[in-house]
């Protein structure tokens, strides 16, 4: 039987993005600032308010490492251990979670922005949509989803992950239609995993067997079935998708009267073969 111990005073937010090495160089920079972190919580959820107010200001100049650093400070006042997270009664934990949900989202779009880092912009993302999940599903709620989802689909893509970039953006243009920079962002994400992609090389399809025009001719009917699904998607969505669900048994009759027309064409005819 294997025992496992756990430390009630460890404190595991700044460790969620950050070496131990990285945690002790944020911690330096928060005392260099001037900043102490309060034993009290609601001067801790203060000061982390503060702070994630001053990651916003340098964000919005474009200075990236100082607004990474003032979000990691403010992480780093909410970061309560487990044995004070466990005295906390059910209002001051809906107080640090409606200001960890920003912050983690915040952190998220430093990371690109700063260097490009979609690892962690994408593990950010992923903390904040788990933490959501623990607050009142309303409508701050919605439009906290649909920013953490962009933001993770921007990740996604920096690392060519387009398909599940593309469901994350997918599912954040649903959820906010009239947002220009979402509608943008999807585009952009369905031109870049086509460009990945690549135009197939047809004219070597099938060149081993014995009906080279038949495999292209497969090969050109699948792609235009699985483009099609995808642009049904992005327009109607999942459910309405089952009202369409016809297209594939269409296609397939289409395949095959294709297909014996392509074997009629490749076959030698009888005064060819006389």
């Amino acid at each position: 039987m294997t025992t496992h111990l756990m430390d009630l005073d460890e404190e595991r937010l700044m460790r969620h993005f950050c070496l131990e090495e990285e945690c002790q160089q944020v911690l330096q920079w928060f005392n260099e600032q001037g900043f102490e972190r309060p034993e009290g919580h609601d001067e801790r959820v203060a000061l982390a308010g503060k702070l994630r107010e001053l990651s916003n200001e340098k964000y919005e100049a474009s200075d990236f490492q100082s607004a990474m650093m003032y979000a990691l400070g403010s992480l780093h006042c909410l970061d309560f251990s487990q044995a004070r997270s466990a005295l906390q009664n059910d209002a001051q934990k809906q107080q640090v979670l409606k200001l960890l949900v920003p912050v983690l989202s915040n952190l998220s779009i430093v990371f690109l922005k700063r260097s490009g880092d979609g690892y962690n912009a994408a593990r950010a993302a992923d903390f904040g949509l788990e933490r959501l999940k623990r607050m009142p599903q309303d409508a701050d709620a919605s439009k906290f989803r649909a920013k953490l989802l962009f933001r993770r689909g921007l990740a996604k893509g920096q690392t060519k992950n387009f398909v599940e970039a593309r469901a994350d953006l997918r599912e954040a243009a649903r959820l906010m239609p009239d947002n220009r920079e979402i509608r943008k962002a999807l585009e952009n994400c369905k031109a870049a995993d086509a460009q990945q992609k690549g135009a197939p090389d047809d004219q070597w399809r099938g060149v081993l067997t014995e009906t080279p025009k038949v495999s292209r001719l497969q090969a050109k009917l699948r792609r235009c079935w699985r483009s099609t699904r995808a642009a049904v998607l992005d327009v109607v969505g999942t459910r309405a998708l089952l009202v369409v669900l016809l297209g594939p048994f269409l296609s397939y009759a289409l395949q095959v009267a294709v297909l014996t027309w392509a074997r009629n064409r490749e076959a030698p005819s009888i005064a060819e073969v006389m």
